[in-house]
């Protein structure tokens, strides 16, 4: 049942710290998800009522419902990728179909699920996308290869969004530490992107420099169903 509606589109990468004291303010939201949250996990939601994700402006989620609430909701059994505490809230993203919404939840309704903590390397191998934007993960000699491709606004103009597309792409190979691994692409290292892996889903966050002009690899990622190579 499709109960999560229009929201803003959606492991930090080291020289952030801007963004961390951001989120440390309160901020919960999709497209900052990856570069602004921390203490990544997974959870299951609890409890029988509706859970509401609160916002995070006019001093939300500090005044509760009904005042912070937003029109995205899940609830019990539904599994949630979970960022950083602000007092009794946990920020939370909920992936769906279309992306996915995040907002503020009571910490209290959320039961920590276990994650691996040092993935093998088949574990990440797969094609991963995030709306348009994509990753295909492999092995090679030991180590995880990348390849991937992230357009702005979007991979097809529309009327409402003419320009463009602009495009961002990545080829690397790298060795994940735990459940992290940090590719760079070029000698000059000017692409840099982070991957954290969380059981079916991929944390990524990039330095704005691995393509043209608003493009980001930043995202939520979930594997393609049937597309997983062989390691």
């Amino acid at each position: 049942m499709q109960r999560l509606f229009f929201l803003v589109a959606l492991s930090v990468l080291p020289g952030v710290a801007l963004a961390q004291d951001s989120a440390d303010s309160g901020t919960c939201r999709n497209g900052a998800f990856p570069t602004e949250q921390g203490d990544f996990a997974v959870a299951r939601v609890t409890g029988g009522a509706r859970l509401y994700l609160l916002g995070d402006l006019d001093g939300c989620p500090a005044k509760g419902e009904p005042a912070c609430r937003q029109r995205s909701y899940v609830v019990a059994g539904d599994t949630v990728i979970t960022g950083r505490m602000h007092g009794s809230y946990r920020c939370a993203f909920f992936p769906n179909a279309v992306g996915g919404s995040a907002g503020w939840v009571d910490a209290a309704r959320l039961q920590p699920l276990p994650v691996q903590a040092a993935p093998a390397l088949r574990d990440w191998a797969g094609h991963w996308s995030n709306g348009d934007d994509s990753l295909v993960l492999g092995v090679r000699d030991g180590q995880l290869a990348v390849t991937g491709e992230a357009f702005w606004p979007s991979a097809k103009p529309t009327p409402q969004r003419p320009y463009g597309p602009n495009l961002g792409q990545i080829d690397a190979v790298a060795r994940p530490q735990g459940a992290v691994v940090d590719f760079v692409d070029g000698d000059d290292a000017g692409c840099q992107l982070q991957a954290r892996l969380l059981g079916g889903y991929l944390i990524v966050s990039d330095n704005s420099g691995c393509g043209g002009m608003n493009v980001r690899f930043n995202g939520v990622y979930r594997r393609q169903a049937g597309k997983r190579p062989a390691p």
